[in-house]
């Protein structure tokens, strides 16, 4: 038996339908549009806590090593005057331009209209 396109729109609209439930629309949109959606996902938690018991690992080898507090002092004082950070004015001014570059790069600046070309 072959229908054209009115028939069969007559033919669905004359079937007997149920009714939907009563709280049909907001169930639907409770598991979709209004679902809470997770801070991180699952992965990015195993990648999290594996570093951070990395580092905490690390630490504990690093702090329990002995005379531990010296070598850190002493490597952190090499650190320091190699990159020329004994003067208070050198940290004073990297410090300035750190928070300049960071204000900086908060900026939003609204974006100029395009110009189209009719053809």
């Amino acid at each position: 038996m072959m229908m054209d396109d009115d028939s069969l729109d007559r033919a669905l609209a004359a079937l007997p339908l149920e009714e939907p439930p009563a709280d049909l629309y907001r169930r639907i949109m409770a598991q979709t549009v209004y679902a809470p959606r997770p801070a991180f996902r699952t992965w990015e938690l195993w990648v999290v806590a594996c570093l951070a018991s990395l580092a905490g690992w690390l630490c504990w080898l690093v702090g329990s090593a002995p005379h531990a507090q010296e070598r850190i002092a002493q490597a952190t004082s090499h650190l320091i005057a190699g990159a020329g950070l004994e003067s208070m004015n050198t940290v004073l001014w990297l410090a300035a331009g750190v928070s300049a570059t960071w204000w900086l790069l908060q900026l939003t600046l609204p974006a100029r209209p395009r110009r189209i070309e009719v053809q």
